[in-house]
């Protein structure tokens, strides 16, 4: 009985099973997690609360590499070959047609299936396809995409990784532009506070000098210290506001990678050898057991 459960094994890992495909990422974080560092803390220094501190960090990235928004995002991209959630239940569309009319009747159109429809993709996907961990000695997160087809396994691992880079971007694009917001409005501010103390300031020195009093000469001094001061503010906003601009030109995502999937893919075939002797050992030590 051990000997031809492990031939069925053999057999079935030889002619039946489909070979896996498998796409990795080496995700390498940056020293100072993605731009604006300087711009930030400029503008955290002028009082301007911007949320907190960056969330690019390598947890973070690592949470919503396989988070649902992600998967759904991925999921609905379109391809030369099709959208990947049509890609993904290709063999049931093709096999169930009462599975295939429901799903093109529903998805896309009816919001409740649509949702339990991805996030049924999303458990599936994280318990059987995706592969994330962390090593906090290299500080390198590996990612990684497992599946039985190598066109749909390319196209999912590059879209997740694409999309995690531009969700980051856009995060830290949102926190510069508030940056940028606060600033133009203090710089504003500023003006208006400098005009109208420019306006009494002309008003005091259009006077005649013989009849200013010495109340008069204090005010009027008062003014003109104002004024230096608004001067000094004034050029320190502005500087924030455009270092605050010119790094939104420049947005970097929190890590950088490199030897992307090229095809063809790591193809594991698994052993026939190895599942052989594996059923056969273990069959006829829980045979002894029982007997």
């Amino acid at each position: 009985l051990s000997l031809l459960i492990g031939l069925s094994a053999a057999f079935y890992t030889k002619f039946i099973k489909l070979p896996t495909y498998t796409a990795s990422y080496q995700l390498f974080f940056q020293e100072e997690s993605g731009g604006l560092g300087g711009a930030m803390r400029l503008a955290s220094s002028f009082g301007f609360g911007l949320g907190g501190g960056s969330a690019s960090t390598s947890a973070t990235v690592q949470e919503f590499l396989t988070s649902r928004s992600n998967v759904v995002n991925a999921m609905m991209e379109n391809y030369p070959e099709g959208r990947l959630i049509d890609r993904y239940y290709q063999w049931d569309l093709e096999e169930d047609e009462e599975f295939r009319a429901e799903y093109e009747s529903n998805f896309g159109t009816n919001q409740r299936y649509t949702d339990s429809i991805l996030t049924e993709v999303h458990l599936a996907l994280r318990e059987g396809y995706l592969g994330s961990s962390f090593d906090e000695e290299t500080g390198v997160l590996s990612f990684s995409v497992t599946s039985y087809d190598e066109t749909f396994t390319y196209d999912l691992a590059s879209s997740m990784v694409n999309n995690t880079s531009d969700q980051f971007i856009a995060w830290d694009r949102e926190k510069g532009q508030q940056a940028v917001l606060g600033f133009e409005g203090k710089v504003d501010s500023i003006e208006t506070t400098i005009d109208a103390t420019l306006i009494k300031l002309g008003e005091y020195q259009d006077q005649n000098n013989s009849l200013i009093s010495a109340v008069d000469r204090m005010e009027q001094m008062r003014l003109t210290i104002d004024l230096e001061a608004g001067k000094v503010a004034y050029g320190e906003y502005i500087k924030g506001l455009e270092m605050t601009k010119a790094e939104l030109l420049n947005l970097q995502p929190p890590f950088k990678y490199f030897d992307e999937p090229t095809f063809p893919l790591y193809k594991d075939d698994g052993s026939a050898a190895k599942a052989g002797v594996f059923g056969s050992v273990i069959t006829g030590f829980l045979l002894v057991l029982f007997f």
